[in-house]
């Protein structure tokens, strides 16, 4: 009964910020946050076994390649120390040549794993007054450091107590990679959880490209192209077309007015890259126009673009709980700011398989309630007359329940994720459940009327305490414990 309660309250919450205009999606501009990526990645002797094909190499590799100019990044190599690959600051064209030396560079030959010291060294590579940075840490270990098990424990108590309040405070993402299920999971899942970045744990080694690339994308906030009927459309506001394919087997090339593009194709602006596992094209100022994709995209595959007219999407954390609901709200704008077009259709899909829900609109305002555990992809597109963009996000949703397991392997917990709601093993709601939740849902939907929108900000306030009074009011009804004294 109470979780019915708190999932209505919740639920009634998020319509009333919407309706008053107080969840706005967070424009993003690459030239006032410029992105900050710091790479970690682990060389003990066990990687062996957990990275048999070496996938680390090209995977990094690809994303040096891929960082934007003017950005901020470094790479850095740990396990008994800690010693850096491309030394940090800021990415320029000298990047472009480090693919094969990157490549080559990545062993499997340390004896110890010593997580604490390469996380304190991505966490304090660069200024506090940077924008936000991403760390990616890829291992498949547990902290093991020179000095026993009592020196490796201590080791990883530094870092549930001052690295990653460190982290936190300089706006430190910590995307966590594990390679091997003997990694210790409860500590990089608290990693991430505690830093707002994404937790994944790879099934398979050739998996380590795209999940990498999936942090890339938080980090770059990154732009694409949705693809309909196997064509893309490039509009002319597109400065930079990254067009990368996870596979050797079926190279990139595309048709356009002009003829087909490909690995043979000599034209200024083109570059390509390829490695064990990829190949990208990079196209700056591409010709607009539509262009067909002579083979279609794979399911990792992806276009990704630089324009001033960009989809905005609320900022959402990576790693969330089953219980926990997705407040979504998305724009469209450009160097002028919001573009208004009530005919642009917006299309979004949470996992994979899901059919897509089409809504029309200037903006878009949704909700996901209850995602199923396991990693999932959103998928948010718009399409108006001049611009066509995508976004993607991976999402790791992991099991609802009332604490979760942490770093120390004990009952500690660190609550849930989000607001707790009904956990889906428990079945289905009865009809009493329902009855109560419609009600309470009328309640505060009561407190709205249908000309809210053209109210002065006054009266929007006053509906907005109004509306959390109602709230205080539904939870001292139905949550209050009962009185168990009894008159003789």
């Amino acid at each position: 009964m109470r979780s019915i309660i708190l999932k209505t309250i919740q639920t009634s919450i998020f319509r009333l910020t919407l309706a008053l205009g107080l969840i706005v999606p967070t424009a993003v501009s690459a030239s006032s946050e410029p992105a900050d990526v710091r790479v970690l990645v682990d060389v003990s002797g066990s990687m062996k076994q957990a990275d048999p094909n070496a996938v680390r190499g090209p995977a990094t590799a690809l994303l040096a390649a891929l960082l934007p100019d003017n950005s901020l990044g470094g790479i850095w190599l740990f396990g008994s120390d800690v010693r850096p690959l491309v030394p940090y600051g800021p990415v320029s064209s000298r990047w472009n040549a480090l693919g094969s030396p990157i490549e080559s560079s990545i062993g499997s030959t340390d004896r110890f794993t010593h997580i604490e010291s390469a996380l304190r060294t991505g966490v304090e590579a660069g200024p506090t007054d940077q924008a936000a940075c991403h760390i990616m840490l890829i291992t498949d270990g547990i902290v093991d450091v020179q000095g026993g098990k009592e020196a490796s424990q201590a080791s990883r108590d530094r870092i549930l107590k001052t690295v990653l309040p460190a982290a936190q405070a300089r706006q430190c993402r910590v995307h966590t990679i594990a390679l091997s299920d003997s990694a210790d999971l409860p500590l990089l899942r608290q990693i991430a959880l505690q830093t707002n970045g994404l937790f994944t744990l790879i099934d398979r080694p050739g998996d380590l490209i795209p999940v990498m690339l999936d942090a890339l994308e938080l980090a770059l906030r990154s732009q694409q192209l949705p693809v309909r009927d196997n064509q893309i459309v490039v509009d002319a506001d597109i400065s930079q077309l990254r067009l990368i394919r996870l596979n050797n087997e079926t190279p990139i090339a595309i048709r356009g007015a002009q003829g087909v593009i490909n690995q043979d194709t000599n034209r200024p602006g083109l570059d390509w890259y390829r490695g064990r596992g990829y190949e990208a094209l990079i196209w700056n100022r591409p010709s607009a126009g539509t262009y067909t994709l002579e083979t279609p995209l794979g399911p990792n595959d992806r276009i990704l673009i630089d324009s001033p007219v960009v989809l905005n999407l609320t900022d959402l954390a990576p790693t969330i709980a089953a219980n926990q609901s997705l407040g979504l709200a998305a724009n469209v704008s450009g160097p002028d700011g919001i573009r208004q077009d009530p005919t642009r259709e917006y299309r979004l899909a949470f996992g994979i398989n899901a059919d897509p829900i089409r809504m029309s609109g200037s903006t878009l305002q949704t909700q996901i309630d209850s995602p199923l555990p396991g990693r999932t992809l959103l998928t948010l597109q718009s399409f108006d007359a001049t611009h066509t963009r995508q976004i993607q996000r991976m999402f790791e949703v992991l099991e609802a329940r009332p604490e979760m397991e942490i770093a120390n392997n004990t009952a500690q917990g660190v609550g849930t994720v989000g607001s707790p709601i009904a956990d889906p093993s428990q079945g289905s709601d009865t009809a009493s459940d329902r009855t109560m939740t419609a009600q309470a849902e009328k309640a505060v939907a009561d407190l709205l009327p249908e000309d809210l929108k053209t109210w002065p900000l006054w009266q929007l306030v006053a509906i907005a305490l109004a509306g959390l009074a109602m709230v205080a009011l539904i939870v001292g009804l139905f949550i209050r414990p009962k009185n168990t004294h009894h008159s003789e």
